[in-house]
């Protein structure tokens, strides 16, 4: 029996599962840290020390007590031991492995395929694998080197410089779950999280967590009238907001658990993990169930915490995948409010409008985005070179090491987006000017000259839809690079402002008279091919002239064109004397 407890005691002093809820009362860690300074918030302060730091439980001298301590809760390499152990977080834990913010797939095949080491922009390989590699490609070392700092398994004494300082929270779950800033307490630890938790990584690449509150990166300080810095020193003009910041809704009011902290899939790019939609609020044709129907345990445990009672047979809205917004409702009258998750504010949910702009002929495959996105960042001239003779802090490594990677432009700047081909057809908003020239050769890469544009969506959402001339008359827009369209008798011409080598737009994306559409950052989007740049061109032609509320022309505008071929047709006049004058 002596033999039997002994056992027993041996193994609760070296299993890192040793500790329960239970059996805090036990623990040795509060002889030293009795301070109510060193104990976390509720609920997790009942649970003591050990359940989420590890440690030997029952050891009373410090070099006992921290072996095997995990000074960062939440980290992905022990989350299964603390946050996610049996009896917590296991879900969460199970599918936060897979997510996008935690392996990096897109990343990583996208940059990739820039650098012409695969052929499509899709792949298996994670952050992690990838910075376990022996023999990094000049990809891989890019990636070491400039984008490796920002996914969940960072440490936090390794994370890029745009989180570090007060960004920068912990590894993992506390990356999120535990507010920006230090203090002399012990973290809170929080379900309620705030966008500065966000931006640190979304200020870069397509910079949505900058746009969405209005913050346009520049090339210096003197380009803002009132700059702001950025924690890694980059500076920001202010600029029109998001109209869903600007109406006090934060990140996570719109983005469900699905998204960030995966589902268990494992998706290759962002807009495939991705749930929500415009239409998944604003309608038409809103997914709708019960909350007695809901089985997903990570909404009903959410709802939960937050007292956010609902009745079985009270309607519920769906997501795009079927996921809960357990936090919007149903009001009496039959229209829907998203309660804040952050301050428990309401907030009506406008339905679209069944009118006359949002059924357009010839506009069922834009996307909301591509009307109501204001704005996207660019950077037409982008370059991006190798300096074998400097060093540069490796996240491999953890140190700095030999090699340098630089990244240059003209001076980064915003505009409204082009536009863009999606592999389902649909048209999307895109990244104008993300062209770039690469020089990878002194790590044994090659220069590469790339016209890739991206879509996405901006997070730029304006109320007002931009207008039509500005995608029917915008050369920009139809990623034909900024310039004019110029009147012709064999059809429209395009006159770049800023024309390159060969006498083409050095902005361009395509052209007029490209024999196919260029490709973009993703397996199978492009740009408009030029049956459907003619037809978006003609179009603006007649809004030269008609008002594009204008039933007669453009309520069917293969009938109106049939009609203005006529010799003695005034729209055939006006047409001609726009091409003479131009």
């Amino acid at each position: 029996m002596i033999a039997l407890l002994l056992g027993i005691l041996a193994w609760r002093l070296i299993s890192p599962h040793a500790p329960t809820v239970q059996q805090q009362a036990h623990e040795h860690c509060l002889d030293c840290h009795a301070t109510p300074h060193d104990l976390p918030s509720a609920p997790h302060a009942e649970m003591g020390c050990a359940i989420c730091h590890l440690g030997n439980v029952l050891a009373a001298a410090k070099p006992e007590a921290h072996r095997g301590l995990e000074r960062e809760p939440g980290a992905l390499a022990t989350v299964g031991q603390t946050c996610a152990r049996s009896g917590c977080h296991t879900d969460e834990g199970r599918t936060v492995a897979t997510s996008l913010m935690a392996t990096g797939r897109g990343l990583i095949a996208v940059d990739r395929w820039a650098f012409g080491q695969i052929a499509l922009p899709n792949g298996a390989t994670t952050i992690v694998e990838l910075l376990a590699s022996p023999t990094p490609t000049a990809a891989d070392d890019h990636l070491r080197k400039l984008c490796a700092g920002c996914h969940l398994n960072t440490r936090r004494a390794n994370r890029d410089d745009a989180i570090s300082g007060r960004h920068a929270t912990g590894s993992g779950c506390s990356a999120c779950h535990i507010p920006a800033g230090t203090t002399a307490d012990h973290p809170r630890i929080d379900t309620r999280v705030a966008d500065d938790r966000c931006v640190g990584c979304h200020s870069r690449s397509a910079r949505i967590g900058l746009s969405y509150q209005g913050l346009a990166e520049a090339a210096t300080a003197t380009a803002c009238d009132d700059p702001v810095f950025l924690p890694d020193g980059r500076a920001a003009c202010a600029v029109t907001a998001d109209a869903h910041h600007a109406a006090g809704l934060a990140c996570i009011d719109c983005h469900v658990h699905t998204e960030l902290m995966g589902d268990g899939v494992a998706h290759n790019h962002e807009a495939e993990q991705v749930e929500m939609t415009c239409e998944s609020c604003h309608g038409p044709g809103l997914r709708a169930s019960t909350w007695g129907q809901v089985t997903d345990a990570v909404t009903l445990r959410l709802a939960s915490v937050r007292a956010a009672a609902h009745l079985a047979r009270e309607p519920v809205l769906l997501a795009s995948r079927g996921t809960p917004l357990w936090n919007v409702r149903q009001q009496a009258n039959g229209g829907w409010v998203l309660r804040s998750k952050l301050d428990g504010r309401d907030h009506a949910i406008a339905p679209t409008p069944v009118d006359a702009a949002h059924s357009l002929t010839g506009h069922s495959r834009l996307t909301c985005a591509s009307c109501h996105a204001a704005w996207t960042p660019t950077c037409a001239s982008c370059h991006t070179e190798f300096a074998a003779a400097e060093t540069q802090w490796d996240f491999a490594a953890g140190a700095v090491r030999p090699g340098r990677w630089r990244e240059t432009s003209g001076g980064p700047a915003h505009a409204p987006p082009a536009l863009a081909v999606r592999a389902d057809g649909q048209i999307a908003p895109a990244a104008p000017g993300m062209i770039l020239d690469l020089d990878a050769t002194a790590r044994g890469g090659k220069v590469v000259q790339a016209r890739w544009f991206s879509a996405f969506d901006p997070h730029t959402t304006a109320r007002h839809a931009r207008t039509c001339a500005s995608c029917h008359q915008s050369p920009a827009a139809l990623g034909l690079g900024q310039g004019r369209l110029i009147g012709a008798s064999d059809g429209p011409q395009f006159a770049p402002d800023h024309p390159d080598a060969t006498g083409l737009a050095a902005d361009r994306w395509t052209t007029l008279t490209a024999t196919a559409p260029a490709q973009g950052t993703r397996a199978g989007l492009r740009s408009l091919n030029a049956a459907e740049l003619r037809r978006i061109v003609r179009v603006g032609e007649c809004l030269r002239c008609h008002d594009a509320g204008e039933p007669r022309v453009f309520g069917d505008f293969a009938a109106a064109r049939q009609s203005i071929r006529r010799p003695a047709s005034r729209c055939a006049g006006a047409q001609q004397a726009w091409l003479l004058a131009n």
